[in-house]
């Protein structure tokens, strides 16, 4: 008896150790799972989007043309009418200062004064004058119809001038990616991007293409702050350019946690500013992605792998007329001040992009 209870005792306290152990590193593989979600909950930051546009817009040559096709009313022309002389035969005339007093009437045969209608004279004018005004209303509707037929052709040749180029009869699109990371001390850059997405209107030509226009330039003026670059430029038929320029903007707003500001189509929304884990590292860079739609029918810019070659693709970005700008889209992380991106961030996030 004895015996059976010291072999339980022994096998007790070998098996109690083994237990302990998987049940110790039950918590440890518990432990790392948490720690891994909370890194992928802070592995995002924050992250602002402005833009509008859209590839279906209407040529403003259709417009004009239904404006300049509407004939403006023209001013009745006074001409007189038979009622007229009628009323004037019937009405006495007053003597005029210059003829003599003394007036000789003439003697009416056959009671034809009973007719005062009857004036071989007068109807002869009346027939010629009325030939005389429809001949005149004919040439002024003629003169009319050629002004507008030449106006809305002018308009049109110009819009054909304007909005052709070098596109393919406007079946062509052209849709570009340019992503630039910049060091976070370039804070002048993350606060101007702000500043624009709150003021301008991206529901307007107008304030799209300020928007484009100024935040090529905040870049440009910060070269010393470039480190990466990745770009596309690629040439698709119209019926596709929103799918492709819809896929490359979902790619990019997955790479963010949240977007603290947005305005897109002149709707501004802003929400709470992310707060960053107390264990991550200091902000080291900021992202900033342009996404052009235009009319081009050929890419906008190649392959760029140093500074030069970037400073001349902003450029080209920012001279592109307001005509041939359909869609634009900026975006930007970390939007926050208190938000930050890291070197192993930027490296994970955005593979894509080659150090300059």
């Amino acid at each position: 008896m004895r015996k059976k209870k010291f072999q339980f005792f022994i096998s007790t306290l070998l098996v109690f150790p083994v237990v302990l152990g998987i049940e110790l590193g039950l918590s440890d593989r518990k432990l790392d799972t948490v720690l891994l979600k909370d890194q992928q909950v802070y592995a995002k930051s924050s992250a602002g989007r402005s833009g509008g546009g859209s590839f279906t817009r209407s040529t403003p040559s259709s417009s004009s043309s239904s404006k300049s096709s509407t004939p403006s009313k023209s001013s009745p022309s006074k001409t007189s009418s038979p009622s007229n002389d009628r009323d004037a035969l019937n009405t006495p005339s007053q003597p005029s200062s210059n003829r003599p007093s003394t007036i000789v009437a003439p003697v009416i045969i056959n009671n034809s004064s009973n007719n005062p209608s009857y004036d071989p004279y007068r109807s002869t004018t009346s027939t010629s004058s009325n030939g005389m005004s429809w001949f005149v209303l004919i040439i002024i509707l003629l003169i009319v119809f050629a002004i507008v037929y030449f106006i809305i052709r002018a308009i049109m040749m110009r819009s054909k001038q304007i909005g052709g180029g070098n596109d393919l009869g406007n079946e062509t699109f052209t849709v570009s990616k340019l992503q630039v990371a910049l060091f976070a001390q370039a804070r002048e850059v993350q606060a101007r991007l702000t500043e624009l997405t709150l003021e301008v209107d991206t529901d307007t030509p107008e304030g799209l293409m300020t928007l484009m226009q100024e935040s090529a330039l905040a870049l440009v003026r910060t070269p010393e702050n470039w480190t990466h670059v990745s770009c596309s430029s690629q040439s698709v038929h119209r019926d596709k350019a929103e799918e492709v320029f819809n896929k490359l903007s979902l790619e990019e707003r997955t790479k963010f946690s949240e977007e603290t500001l947005v305005n897109v189509r002149g709707r501004v929304a802003q929400r709470s500013t992310a707060i960053a884990s107390p264990d991550k590292d200091p902000s080291a860079y900021i992202v900033v992605t342009l996404l052009i739609g235009t009319e081009h029918d050929q890419p906008l810019f190649s392959d760029i792998r140093n500074t030069q070659e970037l400073r001349t693709a902003l450029e080209a970005i920012a001279a592109i007329p307001a005509s041939h700008l359909l869609v634009f889209e900026l975006l930007w992380s970390p939007q926050a001040d208190t938000d930050s991106l890291t070197y192993d961030e930027l490296l994970t996030e955005y593979s894509t992009m080659i150090q300059i």
